[in-house]
């Protein structure tokens, strides 16, 4: 027993020096690569202590050995910080100059991450390599798809209440929508995709469901779920459901390969996906018949409440001005998407349009609501 016991005191001893040497090493070469925040911070708050442990024991011994004016001067409350630095100036040997406290500073400067190198190629075929992200811009050539081969999305059926055909006819509508889009999809941004599908075929079930994630919305029919990569519908008659499916899953595809979008060309995309190779099959040509489409400024500056308080106009608009850069401005339409694939979580903004565009607002929605009065 005492055997054991001395052979267990033997492993915790060589243990617990392995742990120490281990610390030290890391103490040691902390400025030569980047260790965890917890341990900084404990090595930061060691030293802090150490010094002022330091300081107070040479403040001590300091004062022992001073003049008596220099005690009076510290007990002068306006001078005390004064005369407590000249004190440990006048024995530290580093003359006037001298800092008053020896601390490390606990904030101080992380050495530069490493450079990135930026690769692309553009739409000559031309590879490009730089130590700075690419600057957009009207003139920046985009490669396109062109091509966008069935493969490339997977329809994953989550349940198993879908007809057969209406299956079948959704694989024909998401690829005649890829179709017209793969006009205008920069190449880089393609990715597999995966579409999972989550169907209900009652109201209640439905609603159920929705509740969990807070998309309870009235006449809801579909919803798509960022976070579970899955599109949610309920199942009315096929039209309806192949509508709704439809872009639901371009909700999908946009996701994978821009990841967040602005909300008006995200939804364009989706309700332009609906009828894409004829526009005048979109529910959206009888609400023109009375209706105007939202200045561009209003459309591209929506905020979710106004999207809220006004979204039958708001996605009108968005379907609208999708329609008109889909048959007008093709190279416009790939460098937005461009960007949107390598802006990260920002989505593009007016000056952004503007840049890419190559003039101001007013003249796009000049040669945007001249397009409208001729074709819808």
């Amino acid at each position: 027993m005492a055997s054991r016991n001395g052979i267990g005191a033997k492993l915790l001893i060589i243990s617990g020096v392995l742990i120490i040497n281990s610390l030290g090493v890391l103490y040691l070469s902390r400025n030569n690569f980047k260790l965890p925040e917890f341990l900084n911070f404990a090595f930061e708050f060691a030293e802090a202590k150490f010094y002022e442990e330091s300081e107070h024991d040479n403040l001590s011994h300091r004062a022992s050995h001073s003049s008596p004016t220099i005690f009076t001067e510290q007990n002068d409350p306006e001078n005390k910080a004064y005369s407590e630095v000249k004190s440990i100036q006048s024995n530290t040997g580093f003359g006037d100059h001298a800092a008053p406290h020896a601390y490390k500073c606990l904030d101080k400067i992380k050495p530069p991450e490493r450079k990135t190198i930026y690769t692309w190629t553009d739409g000559k075929g031309v590879k490009h390599i730089s130590d700075s992200p690419r600057k957009l811009s009207s003139s920046t050539s985009v490669k396109v798809a062109k091509i966008i081969n069935p493969d490339e999305i997977s329809l994953n059926f989550l349940s198993h209440n879908l007809p057969f055909d209406v299956q079948r006819a959704l694989r024909e509508r998401v690829q005649d929508a890829l179709d017209v889009f793969a006009l205008v999809t920069p190449a880089e941004s393609m990715t597999p995709v995966v579409a999972n599908i989550r169907s209900f075929s009652a109201q209640d079930a439905y609603e159920k469901y929705s509740k969990r994630f807070n998309f309870s919305m009235p006449r809801s029919s579909g919803f798509y779920l960022s976070g579970k990569n899955e599109s949610v519908i309920l199942i009315r008659d096929n039209e309806q459901t192949l509508q709704t499916l439809t872009h639901e899953v371009m909700h999908t595809i946009n996701r994978h390969w821009y990841g967040q979008m602005a909300k008006w060309l995200n939804e364009g995309m989706a309700e332009y996906s609906e009828s894409s190779k004829n526009l005048t099959k979109s529910a959206w040509v009888n609400h023109f018949k009375s209706n105007q489409p939202l200045a561009l400024t209003s459309l591209f500056e929506g905020t979710s409440n106004s999207w809220h308080k006004d979204s039958h106009n708001f996605y009108a608009s968005s379907w609208a001005f999708v329609a008109f850069l889909m048959n007008e401005d093709q190279d416009l339409m790939s460098r937005l998407l461009l960007l949107e694939g390598e802006n990260g979580c920002k989505e593009v903004s007016v000056r952004d349009i503007q840049q890419l565009y190559g003039n101001n607002i007013e003249a796009l929605e000049s040669d945007f609501r001249r397009w409208f009065r001729k074709n819808l």
